[in-house]
């Protein structure tokens, strides 16, 4: 019984060998590879696999190297653009600062020129009656 389950086994293995073996002699002995034992085979394909990490680990830290080195300029690229944004906002609050000292200066002089004593009541009655501005209103009226 053994032997006839075995038997359609046999044929079928032979049969892949012949295969095998006339596939290998159809290539001309100048191309088919030299034989290898798996031993050997194993090695090298250990070393192509490490070969193979190490060169993407290389690759990964240039990458990170060059994704760093971007993170820092742009970094410095908002350190400077923060910089020349606080020296604008100082130098608006300096001539605002100017202004309005100016335009209180300009205010005082306007009224320091006018006249201290009331103005009599029979002038003021006039047919248009007029209405003295300070300076300082002038400018808030305007703008």
């Amino acid at each position: 019984m053994r032997n006839a389950k075995q038997e359609p086994r046999r044929m079928l293995q032979a049969e892949r060998v012949s295969i095998s073996r006339a596939l290998r002699l159809s290539v001309p002995p100048e191309a088919r590879p030299a034989p290898v034992n798996r031993k050997d085979w194993l090695r090298q394909r250990k070393e192509q696999l490490q070969a193979a990490c190490a060169a993407a680990r290389q690759r990964r830290d240039l990458l990170r190297a060059e994704i760093m080195s971007a993170v820092q300029d742009v970094a410095r690229e908002e350190r400077t653009a923060a910089r020349l944004e606080a020296e604008r906002l100082k130098a608006e609050a300096r001539a605002a600062q100017t202004y309005a000292r100016e335009d209180a200066r300009a205010a005082a002089k306007f009224e320091r020129g006018q006249p201290t004593r009331p103005v009599s009541k029979r002038k003021a009655l006039a047919n248009e009656e007029r209405k003295l501005v300070s300076y300082a209103d002038l400018l808030r009226m305007r703008g």
